[in-house]
């Protein structure tokens, strides 16, 4: 087995480069920086640097030393991965993510939590609290994780019970009036059980000042304030027999105002007590200070949002029923989970002082999944079967009030229900063709039945109504062929060629047919050493993804429409170096370059109605966007990090840390337009911690956005002026600071 990097001290980035969602039962202890990161990226458990795969795994206390709180912030420490607020989660894995916000249409990057799929968008943004790892596989995953990684799968893993009695509480206070309590308990029950409880607060004021005196009086004058309190129970067996199981209960409540969006450029005719004509009108005084309004009714009819406390809020329950039972030649192992998610989202769309158009979507969405796997293995074989089931059923209204400033009965109203169900098998066998070589084959088969009935609902004047009622099935085989060879103790190389598979779906948001599956295949080689007595790391991937019936949307006469309209190429390569040398001292970091663009995609835009058709093209989608980039897919990003711990003697330790990571120019959308995007940033936080001597206590203190960098981290375009489309930017936070402290018993 390869070596990796052990040490005592900040783990760095790149030695962490490993793993992806563990649906096989995960280790029991918790890790720590000075033993060797296991992962179960294929089912099994592995040393991180032995998995044939481009991942990275960080473990609780590197998300600890380096301020990681949330799944928004994974993007400071893992390369491809892009993390952002919108209407929904926005997770993208070397450009491949999501254009589908509704509850008829999937993500494209695979979240699970404890091992169990998270299938709304909107769920995969969450605090992160009493976490063993979080694991992130790049690269589609089409045959051991299956439906909808096509860009890979981000898999959070909590602590589990223990044997014996363990606490633990944080605190950490800062600016803005932020407030962030987390903590744990873990007790034994007997020798046979354990059980675990861990809960967390966390509050903040917004960073925005809302000026609109009607979101005033509804207690919406700050925007981008944070309020979520979570808890997480676990009971689990903890004895050394064959036979294992745990039960995973937990709650998550999100009342966080909604973000504050700037607008790029607007008709000049509107009033705005908030400035207008482009990003040349930012300053540092006007920046955060904005004019939405939160208007709950909708003109015309006797629908509205509710009540003030039905606004900006995301509520998810979970379950998981993890067994596994030993039989010496095999080992059956089960997963049985349940989630339901409710989100609820406004959005004043216009950004005027009158109330002209506001975006609203409330969803409700319940899941089943069950899944089953029989693993065994005798001399130079080792194989895997397994078998999924998954159903989802969920309701939706969406509302597009257009009262214009004159309470005018304008409107488009959405109400939508959908149904999934899902089954699929699969299976894989390694092959070790010698000591050093090992070749892996698999193969998924998937079925998906997907329905959808909706009522759309326009009126301008005159109602028009049309009643939708869609279904179809979609049906993939996705194999995986890897072949690994241990070239010495210290060099592991690996090549891999995978086929990946997203679900067709339908669109609430416009009266259309269903969409088709996307398709990809993706050929990845890979490299992955240790050196310097397993002090240093560097590994380093290429890859190639022939991309088909990629799902693109645009605004056409004010409805979202999404077709398989493109063909593309994503190709590129990822660097990540981590190094101890002797003493206190640390370096890690990473360097990602993504070339994902369009090969053929002939559309139309709503702000050139008169385009010339380019060749190849027709007259109702004239333009070939081919060579322009992916949205939110920047070409370079770039990340180190620099640490160093001072031992103090029976004072303890002192460690300090900086991050910084720079991302090149990102669009916002397929048309590339240089108003929705975001040019190059960089960015840095800085931690400084003290532990005492018997690691029992924590005092620190943090700064994030060091220089206070001012940057959007996404653009939306609004089809409330069309053919004129706003650009509504949300602004990044500022710089934050605070301190820490913690106990553990």
């Amino acid at each position: 087995m390869m070596r990796t990097i052990a040490w005592r001290g900040t783990v760095s980035i790149a030695a962490l480069a490993s793993c992806v969602p563990a649906l096989a039962q995960e280790t029991a202890d918790e890790p720590t920086s000075g033993t060797e990161i296991v992962v179960t990226a294929q089912r099994r458990a592995e040393s991180v640097q032995d998995v044939p795969i481009s991942i990275t795994a960080l473990t609780g206390e590197t998300l600890t030393r380096a301020g990681i709180t949330d799944t928004e912030s994974l993007s400071t420490l893992t390369p491809g991965l892009l993390v952002q607020r919108s209407v929904v989660g926005q997770i993208r894995i070397r450009g491949i993510g999501n254009e589908n916000y509704t509850i008829a249409g999937d993500p494209g990057v695979a979240v699970h939590s404890d091992g169990v799929y998270v299938a709304r968008a909107a769920a995969g943004l969450f605090d992160l609290y009493d976490v063993e790892r979080v694991e992130v596989l790049r690269g589609p995953q089409g045959t051991l994780y299956g439906r909808n990684a096509t860009g890979g799968v981000v898999n959070v893993i909590p602590n589990r019970p223990g044997p014996e009695f363990a606490a633990r509480m944080n605190a950490s206070y800062g600016n803005y009036d932020a407030l962030r309590i987390d903590g744990m308990v873990n007790a034994p029950l007997g020798d046979a059980f354990a059980v675990r409880v861990a809960g967390l607060r966390n509050r903040r004021d917004g960073f925005t000042r809302n000026t609109n005196a009607a979101a005033q009086a509804r207690s919406f004058g700050r925007l981008d304030s944070k309020d979520v309190w979570a808890v997480r129970g676990q009971i689990a067996t903890t004895g050394s027999g064959p036979f294992e199981a745990r039960l995973t209960a937990e709650y998550n409540h999100d009342d966080s105002n909604l973000p504050a969006y700037k607008y790029l450029n607007r008709p000049t005719a509107l009033p705005t007590s908030d400035f207008g004509g482009g990003a040349a009108a930012f300053t540092k005084d006007n920046l955060r200070v904005v004019n939405q309004g939160i208007e709950l009714a909708i003109p015309g009819t006797n629908r509205s949002v509710g009540s003030n406390a039905d606004v900006f809020k995301t509520f998810q329950t979970g379950l998981a029923l993890h067994l596994s039972y030993d039989f010496g030649p095999v080992t059956l192992s089960s997963i049985s989970g349940y989630r339901d998610t409710k989100f609820n989202y406004l959005d004043d769309g216009d950004g005027a002082d009158i109330f002209y158009v506001n975006y609203l979507q409330q969803d409700a969405s319940k899941q089943y999944s069950q899944e089953l796997q029989l693993a065994g293995g005798g001399g130079r074989f080792e194989w895997l079967l397994g078998a999924f089931y998954f159903r989802e059923t969920g309701d939706s209204f969406i509302a597009l009030p257009f009262p214009f400033g004159a309470n005018l009965p304008f409107y488009i109203t959405i109400d939508g229900s959908a149904k999934t169900r899902a089954l699929a098998g699969y299976g894989e066998l390694r092959f070790a063709a010698t000591d050093r070589l090992k070749i892996t084959l698999g193969g998924r088969y998937s079925s998906e039945r997907r329905k959808a009935r909706y009522r759309y609902e326009i009126n301008f004047g005159a109602p028009f109504v049309a009643n939708p009622d869609l279904k179809d099935t979609f049906n993939a085989f996705t194999p995986r062929l890897v072949v690994n060879y241990e070239a010495s103790d210290d060099v592991n190389l690996y090549a891999s060629a995978t086929r990946g598979f997203k679900s067709g779906g339908f669109n609430l948001l416009a009266i259309q047919p269903g969409f088709d599956p996307e398709k990809l295949w993706s050929y990845e080689a890979g490299i992955k050493t240790t050196f310097a007595g397993g002090r240093g790391s560097l590994n380093a991937d290429v890859f190639y993804t022939d991309y088909k019936d990629v799902q693109v949307q645009q605004i056409v006469n004010l409805q979202s429409v999404l077709t398989n309209a493109a063909a593309a190429t994503i190709k590129g390569g990822e660097i990540e170096l981590a190094y101890r040398p002797l003493g206190g001292f640390e370096v890690g970091g990473s360097l990602a370059y993504l070339d994902a663009t369009y090969d053929n995609f002939c559309t139309g835009d709503p702000t050139q109605p008169a385009a010339p058709i380019s060749a190849g093209c027709t007259a109702a989608n004239p333009i070939d966007l081919a060579g322009n980039r992916f949205p939110r897919a920047p070409k370079w990003t770039l990340a180190g990090n620099l640490g160093y711990t001072f031992e103090l003697g029976n004072a303890g330790s002192l460690a300090l840390r900086a991050d910084a990571r720079y991302q090149s120019r990102t669009f916002f959308t397929q048309f590339n337009r240089p108003l929705i995007s975001q040019k190059g940033y960089t960015t840095v936080n800085a931690r400084a911690t003290w532990t005492s001597d018997d690691e029992r206590f924590t005092f620190g203190a943090f700064v994030n956005n060091l220089f206070d960098k001012d940057y959007f981290t996404e653009v939306l375009e609004s089809g409330a002026f069309n053919p004129q489309l706003v650009g509504q930017a949300y602004v990044a936070p500022p710089r934050t600071y605070g301190v820490t402290a913690g106990v553990s018993f």
